[in-house]
């Protein structure tokens, strides 16, 4: 129903003001803890599960832009430390599908096709290798990383 609410009552607002400049989206995390999303004088509410459908609708949609996603990763601005992540295997396709948390974005899935799997291997081998690490080895745990609950 959102959805469609979402869409509708901002189907016909333009992204740009008077001035030719971009109008954006305010998002605020309301006492009732939805979040209100307002653009001019629109205004709607989401719970978090409408939230959710409405980033993956989002994201579904920017997939099929003509513009596509830069190739290579933009400069590194914040890091999820210790994401929860699970890993499935199917033994039929020898393929893997990774899941990531993130706390704003929900569960990231990604289905490695088994040469990427073994890819990977190397790749996390080397990066063992490079730094040296020995699973018997303490390592830093300073307060910032003691306030996060490893997966």
């Amino acid at each position: 129903m959102f959805t469609r609410i979402f869409m509708s009552e901002f189907r016909n607002t333009q992204c740009t003001n008077k001035e030719g400049l971009p109008i954006m989206l305010k998002p605020k995390l309301n006492e009732d803890g939805t979040v209100g999303l307002s653009i001019g004088n629109e205004s709607l509410s989401f719970t978090a599960q409408e939230l959710d459908e409405q980033i993956a609708r989002l994201a579904r949609i920017r997939a099929q832009m003509a513009e596509k996603v830069p190739e290579k990763p933009p400069a590194v601005e914040t890091v999820i430390f210790n994401p929860q992540y699970f890993i499935r295997t199917d033994n039929m396709t020898k393929a893997a599908l990774l899941s990531i948390r993130h706390g704003g974005f929900g569960w990231l899935n990604f289905e490695l096709p088994p040469q990427e799997v073994l890819g990977m291997r190397r790749t996390w081998t080397d990066i063992v290798d490079k730094l040296e690490l020995d699973p018997s080895s303490n390592f830093y745990e300073g307060p910032e990383r003691r306030s996060v609950k490893p997966h």
